[in-house]
């Protein structure tokens, strides 16, 4: 049995990382990781997802890309973001507002006023940047499988997610990557029946203030439902 205390040592540390260092991920460890993943149940073994990695070159030519289409889209009214997946914007009540102290939380970390949209947009873009980090993931789910595909990847990202925790690298998962699916596909080999779901950037995290916040984590009473007795 694994040891209790360094098991929710481990469930308590992963946090999502917003700054990286420039450090490179040894290739040998990101397979590693990558490959830990895979651990996570899956709908009838179906596995119904696939990784795409871009390092180097290729993940510097994504982020310039991303980033510009952001800027097209804020100066020209009417384009907008096309992703394969969404949700409904503004979030419906009850979660919206988990999502707003959030928001609070990490501008006020960062020092950036409500009013100040220049620097909010500045930080907007440090999604396209990946936040510093060397390593850029993308996930695809097999559109056949519908939304137990994407449960599947949710699974498969945790385990990824502890694993990066685990040998001491950071993660952010991040719906924001999923908004321009044309510019990752153009990128990469990717299947017509599978659709773009997320990224993830991936990494060493820097001593920045923003890595030592923390979002709240709710009662698992507030997320449990009673009784209809």
């Amino acid at each position: 049995m694994i040891d209790n205390d360094k098991f929710q040592t481990l469930l308590q540390t992963r946090r999502s990382t917003r700054d990286f260092l420039p450090t490179e991920v040894d290739e040998g460890l990101l397979k590693e990781i990558l490959n830990d993943g895979v651990n996570a149940p899956s709908w009838s073994n179906t596995r119904p997802y696939l990784v795409a990695v871009a390092t180097g070159a290729q993940r510097d030519r994504i982020s310039k890309a991303l980033i510009e289409r952001l800027r097209e889209n804020a100066e020209v009214k009417g384009m907008a973001a096309n992703p394969d997946f969404t949700h409904e914007v503004p979030y419906p009540d009850g979660l919206l507002q988990r999502s707003q102290k959030v928001g609070m939380g990490i501008y006020e970390i960062l020092g950036i006023d409500r009013s100040d949209k220049q620097a909010r947009f500045r930080f907007m873009e440090r999604n396209y940047e990946f936040f510093g980090a060397p390593v850029a993931l993308f996930f695809f789910t097999h559109k056949g499988l519908d939304q137990f595909g994407t449960l599947d990847l949710g699974l498969y990202m945790q385990n990824l997610m502890l694993s990066a925790t685990n040998k001491g690298l950071g993660t952010c998962p991040q719906g924001y990557l999923g908004n321009y699916p044309d510019i990752i596909k153009a990128e990469f080999d990717v299947p017509e029946e599978y659709a773009l779901v997320c990224g993830m950037s991936l990494g060493y995290p820097s001593d920045h203030p923003i890595n030592s916040w923390q979002a709240e984590r709710l009662n698992i009473d507030e997320l449990t439902v009673g009784s209809k007795d």
